[in-house]
């Protein structure tokens, strides 16, 4: 028996709580080390509070939940697979006789697709749930209608070390809320930021920060270091094992995908002292014990919606505050402890409190297709901790419909349950599918994961390695995939060799990340391992058409990499890429750059024919005339286009365009700041801001504003009769200010807003308007002697202020009360200025 833990304090509560009758939901808040991932299940088990059905636990982590089955089949002296099992993505280690069953939260929701009552399971516990993943959240969604419909014998548990229990009890309605007591110990926390001039890296601060910090194991304690991903990881064990101060010590990984032996070996308790360095997995519910010491990175592969493959994917980020928390918890679960930030505390004050939940933050098209393919339809049916946002669901409609998952109604295809019945984004659901039908599956497969995985090329190679890269182009290759499937067969046959791929700039990890994701892949749709054998380059073109429609791409022309792409974008194709020996391709990655300004890059292109738009998208199809801008001889030309959605594929002139459609298009790139009127100057700019600002001060007088809208008029105005860009640079714009207004309105204009001012010595004075602030002159000093008032515009009603200059043009003060300079300001500035210029008159 384990020993008694904080969760055993509250376990007769938790019976009470679930044996109250229909809809029993709970709460429970207890802190990691509590015993609340590996004994509440026992607990409802032993006390019969899920009669003959299974309880499902879910947990956020595939790595999570094998452990705890491991650790909960230990306890009761079984099997893992027997009483305790769990299933996780690819793995099922449950049988009909499991009692208690872990599963990743996006298997619950695949469960309620096949079987919206759960007739086998009688109570689910959401284990982690601070943690706000997509599919937890659908999942409690989906618990609570099952409940309050077909199921109300369900019992819905929702634990977490760090849970808002008011906000969730709210959420829950007649909720219990359970909390235990924390066996926290106190941790002393330092920042010790990476040395920005060295470029310190996160594996060498780490090292240095537990050479420094080692006494806190003392005698029996481990450490914990936190690292983002698995290359870290790796980098970190290779620079600690360096170190003399790791002597004496075990290093060990511990992440998702290690196998099940090494796992144990990091978690479970052993006679010598060790470090273990983890991802994100070691945060929360899985608990070490003997942890003294806590290093943080400050860094995680975190779920996030990637613009350049429009697809979710996992970046890396700094993490909140509240993880940070978590992790430096870690250290005081069995005693004082101590944790190292390698970040400052002022970076620390900047990070956001927590994380937002995924449902806020991700692509919500594979969230739809899976209520689309469900008994519900739609989001409204269900109730939400935090809605979908309006505009992700907008996006994920369009996408959807554009993968054929959605017709025109925004009902479910056949195509779209297909779809949903594969674990992966939607996107490459729909690659796969068509793979199949075109005979080119394995291709497809493999095609999908170098999206999805790291890369298969090594950055920065030498001219030698360079040159064993280009053994796997073909001149005739029509996808920049079929190099990348060359060279993943190559890496394939010798094993994944790190040297012999790296000699021929493949990236070893990379290409072993994309055999595994691939062969994930085929086997999800049944179909054989990859063969490695190379189809008909057009099944894997026209499957990546369908996965990828829009994002077709056109380039502007045969002496360019310049694209138009669908969606009204732009942008530039790779220049290494297959596709400059064609016109039109899909691309796979569309990613945007920031630089001084910013570019669009266009990567994994592929070749297609035009025909095979008119195969699989008859309807999108339509013809137009106008007129439209021609960049290369800058002038507007009427012209026959054939357009692909909102993407011309194809135009042909066909003579000269009316005259006031030329002038709206001239106008639009003068707007648009790509053309330039050099009579469009400042004293035009000045002419406007003279109307507007004594339309704001006399609006009696009904004067015409001069807006956004207005502008493009008058550009309209100055272009008519014009086709080329030469026909108006240089034309004057005052014929047609002079058109803006009456005889009668420009005298008045003159008479309020005038250009000059005489001042009361007798001098003139240029007044300067402005559209947000009060009109003003300049004048130097010994110009404004006897003026003792600032004139006035608009019927008396605003003082013009003075711009005071020295002699030296530049300037003393502005001022709307010269009286009061002369009176309090000007003996300041006389005795300022008089020494550096005598020469001037002083009075």
């Amino acid at each position: 028996m384990p020993e008694r833990l904080p969760i055993h304090q509250i376990a007769d509560e938790i019976e009470s709580s679930l044996r109250r009758g229909d809809e029993a939901r709970l709460v429970v808040a207890a802190p990691t080390g509590s015993g609340k991932s590996t004994q509440l299940p026992q607990i409802v088990l032993d006390r019969g509070l899920a009669g003959d059905g299974k309880i499902v636990v879910l947990q956020p982590r595939r790595i999570a939940a094998r452990m705890l089955a491991r650790r909960i089949a230990s306890e009761r002296h079984g099997r893992v697979g027997d009483e305790v099992g769990y299933q996780v993505r690819f793995e099922n280690h449950s049988t009909r006789k499991t009692r208690i069953e872990f599963v990743t939260d996006g298997l619950l929701v695949r469960r309620f697709l096949r079987s919206p009552g759960l007739e086998d399971t009688s109570v689910i516990v959401f284990d982690e749930f601070h943690e706000r993943g997509l599919d937890s959240d659908l999942a409690l969604a989906l618990a609570l209608k099952t409940q309050s419909t077909a199921r109300p014998d369900l019992k819905i548990v929702v634990m977490s070390a760090t849970l808002k229990t008011d906000e969730i009890a709210r959420f829950l309605g007649s909720a219990d809320v359970l909390e235990t007591e924390s066996r926290a110990y106190p941790v002393d926390i330092h920042h010790q930021p990476l040395r920005a001039g060295s470029q310190e890296t996160a594996w060498d601060g780490a090292t240095r920060a537990f050479t420094q910090q080692r006494h806190a194991l003392g005698d029996e304690g481990h450490a914990l270091v936190f690292m983002p991903g698995v290359f870290e990881i790796r980098k970190t064990i290779e620079t600690l094992k360096r170190s003399k101060g790791t002597r004496g010590l075990d290093i060990l990984p511990l992440y998702g995908d290690l196998p099940p032996e090494q796992q144990d070996a990091a978690v479970e308790g052993g006679a010598r002292q060790k470090i273990i360095v983890a991802t994100n997995v070691a945060e929360t519910s899985l608990t070490i014990d003997g942890v003294r010491l806590v290093i943080d990175s400050g860094l995680a592969r975190i779920a996030d919606y990637d613009p350049r493959r429009e697809i979710n994917t996992l970046t890396m980020q700094k993490i909140a505050r509240d993880s940070a928390d978590q992790r430096a918890g870690r250290a005081g679960r069995t005693g004082p402890g101590s944790a190292v930030r390698l970040w400052s505390e002022a970076d620390h004050a900047k990070r956001p409190a927590g994380t937002l939940p995924e449902i806020e933050r991700l692509d919500l098209s594979e969230l739809l297709l899976f209520l689309k393919a469900s008994h519900i339809g739609s989001t409204g049916d269900l109730q939400w901790i935090t809605p979908p946002p309006r505009d992700a669901l907008e996006k994920a409609h369009s996408l959807l419909h554009q993968l054929g998952a959605l017709d025109a109604s925004s009902t479910i295809t056949e195509t779209g349950r297909e779809m949903a019945g594969l674990p992966v984004h939607p996107r490459f659901a729909r690659l796969i599918l068509a793979a199949g039908d075109f005979g080119c599956v394995e291709e497809a497969a493999l095609a999908a994961a170098f999206c999805q995985g790291k890369s298969l090329w090594t950055r920065n190679p030498g001219p030698e390695t360079r040159r064993w890269r280009e053994r796997f182009f073909d001149d005739d290759d029509t996808s920049d995939f079929q190099p990348l499937l060359r060279a993943w067969s190559f890496a394939r046959e010798r094993r994944f060799d790190r040297d012999q791929c790296e000699s021929h700039g493949i990236h070893a990890m990379g290409a072993r990340e994309a055999g595994k994701i691939a062969k994930e892949l085929t086997r999800a749709l049944g179909s054989p391992r990859n063969s490695g054998t190379m189809t008909d380059g057009n099944a894997l073109a026209k499957s990546l058409l369908l996965a990828f429609s829009d994002h077709l791409a056109v380039r502007k022309s045969n002496a360019t990499l310049s694209c138009h792409v669908a969606g009204g974008r732009s942008g530039t194709l790779e220049k290494e890429s297959v596709a400059r020996n064609g016109m039109i391709f899909v691309c796979a990655e569309i990613s945007e750059i920031e630089g001084k300004t910013l570019q669009t890059n266009l990567r994994l292109a592929t070749l297609i024919e035009p025909d095979w738009l008119h195969e699989f998208y008859p309807e999108d199809f339509s013809r137009e005339e106008g007129a439209a801008w021609e960049e290369t001889e800058r002038r507007v030309v009427r012209r026959e286009s054939t357009k692909f959605r909102d993407l011309v594929l194809s135009s042909t002139q066909r003579g000269e365009p009316t005259k006031e459609k030329a002038a709206e298009i001239l106008a639009e790139e003068v707007i648009g700041g790509r053309l330039k009127l050099k009579g469009w100057d400042a004293a035009v700019e000045q002419w406007i801001a003279r109307l507007n600002s004594l339309a704001a001060w006399m609006p009696e007088l009904e004067l015409p504003t001069i807006g956004d809208d207005d502008r493009r008029l008058l550009v309209s105005q100055v272009c008519l009769g014009a086709t080329r860009y030469k026909e108006i640079k240089d034309r004057s714009v005052f014929p047609a200010l002079k058109d803006w207004l009456s005889a009668p309105q420009h005298a008045t204009l003159n008479a309020y807003a005038p250009e000059r001012l005489s001042l009361a010595n007798g001098r003139q004075v240029k007044i300067i308007y402005e559209n947000d602030g009060a009109p003003f002159f300049r004048a130097k000093l010994q110009h404004l002697y006897d003026v003792d008032e600032n004139p006035r515009v608009a019927d008396g009603r605003v003082p013009v202020v003075a711009e005071i200059l020295a002699p030296n043009q530049r300037p003393v003060q502005k001022t709307a009360d010269l009286a009061g300079f002369w009176a309090n300001s000007y003996d300041a500035v006389k005795s300022q200025l008089r020494g550096r210029y005598p020469k001037h008159e002083w009075r």
